[in-house]
């Protein structure tokens, strides 16, 4: 279920926005007369079916295709300047992206196991806004957005209702995207799931644990933070800092207290793939990182999310 929210009274006869991403900021600001309102954004009637750039979303915001370089390199030099909040450097910065005239954006979707809240309709549109400038400023963006379809909770979920665990998160993933249209957002070019990508994830796991930074215990895997010398720089946190069994009960059998979980072993009830280290499935940090390097690469623009993407937390 989405909320709407009612329209706020304009100063003056122009209608002024300012876009807030991640509770930080895209620093983006415009306005137009409130006389001549934007147009409403015909749905397409394949709107489930994923990334049709043929449909009536796609040709209301222009059909990119078909121009000579003279005209791209004309667009390009004409580009406004972005600024965006970097969550590293803590602070505004000039948006320049890895490869000049293209976007590779990447924004953790959710856990399908209950109906979108309010929380969930903020993030997509304030990334569709993002998604809809960067277009505006006549990028190439290739939006990537995930669901979550293998979890904890969705196991847990599934237990209470008695329902197969991936039927329950298909249901709510179906849900989120009729949220998703009726709040007018554009579809991401692509919407990968966890249970479509076993073998991307399996894939980087074996990577990780051959570059000597997870090892296998028992079935599970866990990545091993001291290898890392930075870690924790993403939120600002040093690994002495922390203490065991704050955030997760204290496991004996990791190296480090705060090694976490890439692949874990299966258990009774639960859903389970075969890999290299026994039947289980994966952790929670590992998924985004495979599929944002198969629809994208290992390294792309913009990752965003909740504030829980800047790990490990404070």
């Amino acid at each position: 279920m989405v909320a709407r929210v009612p329209q706020h009274p304009c100063d003056d006869e122009e209608l002024r926005c300012r876009v807030v991403v991640g509770g930080r900021g895209v620093e983006s600001e415009y306005s137009q007369p409130k006389s001549d309102p934007p147009p409403r954004i015909r749905r397409s009637p394949d709107w489930s079916s994923g990334c049709d750039r043929s449909s009536p979303v796609r040709q209301a915001i222009g059909n990119q295709g078909g121009r000579d370089r003279g005209e791209v390199r004309s667009a390009m030099a004409d580009r406004k300047e972005l600024r965006v909040y970097n969550s590293m450097t803590q602070q505004k910065e000039v948006f320049r992206p890895a490869m000049e005239g293209k976007v590779g954006m990447y924004v953790c979707g959710v856990t399908s196991y209950d109906f979108s809240h309010l929380g969930h309709a903020r993030a997509a549109v304030a990334f569709d806004v993002l998604y809809r400038y960067l277009l505006h400023l006549d990028y190439e963006v290739t939006y990537v957005r995930n669901f979550t379809d293998v979890d904890d909770k969705i196991i847990r979920r599934a237990n209470e209702t008695g329902e197969n665990p991936l039927d329950l998160s298909n249901r709510f993933c179906q849900e989120y995207l009729i949220d998703m249209a009726d709040l007018q957002c554009l579809l991401p070019t692509h919407q990968p799931r966890v249970s479509d990508h076993m073998e991307q994830i399996k894939d980087m796991i074996t990577q990780i644990i051959n570059n000597d930074c997870a090892y296998v215990v028992a079935g599970d895997v866990f990545f091993a933070v001291d290898k890392i010398s930075n870690y924790g720089c993403l939120s600002g946190q040093k690994l002495e800092n922390h203490r065991a069994g704050e955030r997760v009960a204290v496991d004996s059998r990791k190296r480090n207290p705060a090694d976490f979980a890439l692949w874990k072993a299966a258990k009774p009830g639960e859903p389970s793939w075969e890999s290299p280290w026994g039947l289980g499935r994966p952790g929670w940090h590992i998924e985004c990182s495979a599929m944002s390097a198969h629809y994208l690469s290992f390294k792309f623009d913009i990752h965003g999310g909740g504030i829980d993407l800047i790990f490990p937390p404070s």
